[in-house]
């Protein structure tokens, strides 16, 4: 907000560190304030927080800690797979709702050996 450190300190930082979960929102009214910024870098990747264009302006480099994020994505994919295969997300609200009967929740559950799986990111 208007009365915090970000905002009170970022006339006079050279350097702004941001990350996804606590992005430092840099618009174009924050970064015409920040007379001194050389350098707006995102510990993750994204800059979907920066004015792109106001910081080219200005001569702002905007950075990313690019593939920092590739191992937890790949692991998030095999997670997906393995709910999809095993059928989890039904049979888990199965149990949510006070029932459970394993037949129904086998019928459709797969094992992952012996299946070609591919992944393919665009993003």
């Amino acid at each position: 907000g208007p009365d915090s450190v970000f905002e009170r300190e970022l006339g006079d930082a050279e350097i702004v560190i941001s990350q996804p979960f606590w992005p430092a929102y840099l618009t174009k009214e924050r970064i015409a304030k920040a007379n001194k910024l050389k350098l707006a870098i995102t510990a993750g990747i994204g800059s979907d927080h920066v004015d792109l264009q106001a910081a080219m302006d200005r001569g702002i480099t905007v950075a990313e800690v690019t593939y920092c994020n590739s191992i937890s994505v790949s692991e998030h994919v095999v997670m997906m797979i393995l709910a999809l295969v095993r059928n989890y997300i039904s049979s888990y609200q199965w149990v949510i709702e006070g029932g459970w009967n394993i037949a129904d929740c086998v019928a459709r559950s797969y094992d992952v050996e012996g299946m070609q799986i591919g992944t393919v990111g665009a993003g």
